[in-house]
Formats: structure tokens, sequence, C-alpha cells
């Protein structure tokens, strides 16, 4: 049986649903959203839903800017809350050698018109008292950004992409991009072909094996990231922590007093990865606790592990790639999926619709890895693919 469309988007997260939600609203067409689970069964539903513009490039700050805006006026748009509040973000530093990265921020995101606050020494445990009785840190740059809840963004996308008669098609896997003369003519499904000029891949961690389907290499690899969750208690801490130094790690507390943990591994190999278990916890409550003792009675209640996209620049794959008309990529979120996604999808349904690749997007050209699509993504160091690639 062959079925005809207009888009076909492979992808059920967040990601493919908004940019289904998009193009919808735009003019009446056939979209299908083609999922191999169930809706945000991948990136989505393991993620820790943080919205920040404390970027570390200035074209990377810059579209936070505008998807912090995006973000902020979503729940009116959708007509369904999606628990979008400004806790507010702080950076902390622990290396003198940091220095010179602080000051590299504030000087764009002044240039930028980003309000930030500022603090060093023992100026920061008085702004952060959550860190009192921790490592000494060096100062902290702090924006006032904001974190939203998952499954209510992706619900209310849901409700309003049905809504616009889009087609969601879960319990379903893509076993081929159907590609002829250079161009997509749609995907095979298990006894299904479906028909479309315009094939979309919004799979985030699986967006290279999907790629590969088309006959289109690019350098994205999947990286595990663990996170832990513990028990609920009366508010301690209003503002969402990072650091970066000696090793990555982040915790916060949510709107219902559980604080949410993460910690990476430096030696993390890539690839695709979903387990979760005691040796992440133990680093979490070294590096955490060694920062913040204060929370060392707090129950640890849930574990779970989930994968960024990771690009060799750190940057974003977007729009259509330049091998086969019609094959569009929307991936490589290196964790900033939920961040940037609903004004990554505006602009992207932009483009689709009109044919015309809106001014922002140009810095994540999605063929810019062609003839170097060997290249590796390195992890290491936190800061030096930003230094690299500003």
């Amino acid at each position: 049986m062959v079925e005809a469309a207009d888009v076909i988007i492979i992808g059920g997260g967040i990601a493919g649903v908004a940019l289904a939600y998009e193009l919808g609203k735009r003019r009446r067409r056939k979209i299908v959203v083609i999922e191999r689970k169930h809706l945000g069964a991948g990136g989505t539903s393991r993620n820790i839903g943080r919205v920040r513009t404390s970027q570390f490039s200035e074209p990377l700050a810059q579209f936070a800017k505008n998807a912090f805006r995006k973000h902020a006026q979503l729940s009116r748009e959708l007509g369904s809350s999606t628990l979008f509040w400004t806790p507010g973000y702080a950076l902390v530093f622990y290396d003198e050698d940091e220095v010179a990265t602080i000051d590299g921020i504030r000087t764009m995101l002044d240039g930028l018109g980003q309000k930030t606050e500022y603090y060093r020494g023992d100026e920061v445990f008085r702004r952060l008292p959550v860190l009192e009785g921790g490592a000494r840190p060096i100062a902290t740059l702090i924006r006032p950004d904001a974190s939203v809840h998952h499954d209510s963004l992706l619900n209310a996308y849901k409700r309003r992409a049905l809504e616009a008669g889009v087609e969601i098609h879960e319990q379903t896997e893509v076993e081929a991009v159907d590609v002829e003369n250079g161009a997509v003519r749609g995907v095979s499904t298990a006894g299904r072909r479906l028909r479309a000029p315009i094939v979309v891949n919004a799979a985030g961690g699986w967006s290279r094996d999907v790629s590969r389907l088309a006959g289109v290499k690019v350098p994205n690899a999947p990286v595990r990231r663990e996170a832990i969750v513990t028990e609920s208690c009366q508010p301690y801490m209003d503002t969402m922590i990072t650091f970066y130094r000696p090793i990555e790690g982040w915790f916060h507390q949510t709107l219902r007093g559980e604080t949410v943990i993460g910690v990476t591994d430096p030696e993390e190999p890539l690839g695709m990865n979903y387990d979760a278990g005691a040796t992440h916890l133990q680093r979490a409550a070294d590096q955490i606790l060694d920062k913040a003792p204060k929370l060392a009675s707090l129950r640890v209640v849930r574990q779970w592990a989930g994968v960024y996209d990771m690009t060799p620049d750190r940057k974003p794959m977007l729009g259509y790639v330049s091998q086969i008309r019609g094959f569009v990529q929307f991936n490589g979120d290196n964790g900033r999926g939920i961040a940037f996604i609903p004004y990554i999808a505006e602009a992207l349904a932009e483009w689709i619709d009109t044919g015309q690749r809106p001014e922002i997007l140009g810095d994540f050209d999605a063929s810019r890895y062609e003839g170097k699509e060997d290249t590796p993504v390195i992890l290491g160091d936190y800061y030096s693919a930003y230094k690299q690639n500003r």
C-alpha cells in the first residue's frame, strides 16, 4: 500500500511534534510523524528541562536568546501550560584558569543585551547558600534563565498538532528512506510505503542511523548522560547550578521539591547506551557533595540515562542537505534540545514553507561536514570545542 503526504517527520519527540505543529498552523497539508515507540520515548522523556541562554559562543547565545523568548510565550500560544518558570541559572567556576572564560562569556552576553549577575569568592556563598561548606568557588555568572517540564511541553504540542490535522503513527519503525534520482520520495515501514517530497530527520540520538537510511553520512554521535532524582523536600535553593571543573555536573530543585542531579563521565564512550547504574550514582555523590555538602541527607528515589546527539563543533544540524533534495536535518542538539527546539521548529517550518532559509539558521548548515564526515566528536574538556569553533 502506498500513501501520499506532503511532509514526513521521522521521530516523535518534542522536535518532531513541534515541527509538525509549526507546519500545520501555516497552511493545510498532510503531515505525518512516525515514531518507532511512543511519543517522547527517546530523549524527550530523559532530559532535565533547562532553558538557558548562557552559551559559550555568540551564534549559540543569540540563538538561545531567541529560543528563550519563544519559550516564554509558548504556554499562551499552545493554550496549555508548559510549566515554564524562571529560577535562574548559575555557572559556577572553581579554577583560576576559568577566569578568562568567565570574562569572555560576560562580554559576549552584555553585547547581546543579556542581563547577568557576577559574584566572586565568598560572595558566591551569599548568593548561592546551598554551596556553603563546600569547595570554594572562584566566581559565578548567573542569568535569569528558565525551566520547563518535558511532558507538559510535549503534550501541549501534541494536542495542537492533532487539531491541525497532523497524523501521528506510533510503534512504527522506518526501514528505509526512499530516494530516486537524487531526491527523497518518502519512507518505507513494515508493509507500508509513504510518499512525500520532504522527509525530516528528527530522530535525536538515532539521527545518524536515519541519515544512513537516506545514504547521507554525518559525524553525529550519541553520548550517554545519566541523572538522578532525590526525594521531595521543602524549597532550599532558587537557582539552577552547573559547573565544569573538575568534571561537568549540575543540580537544581524542581517545582515539586525534588533535586535533579547529574555528573558526566570524562571517559564516557560514544554510542547509544541507556543503562544507568551505581558507578554514576557514586560519581554524582562524590562531585555534588564536594560542592554542596548540605545535600548529603537527601535520599535518591530515581535514576535514568539518556543520550546527547553530539556534533564535532557542538552546533545543531539544521535544514536541507546538499546531497539529496528534500531531506531535512533537525538534530545535533548537543544537550540543548528542549531549550532550542521550539524556536528551531518555528524557523525550520518557515524554511520548508517558503523555500527561503531564515538567516538565524545560517550558522548551523546541515551539509557543513560534507567531504569531512569522518570528523570525530571529541569530548574531553568542555570548553575546548567552543573555543575552537567560535
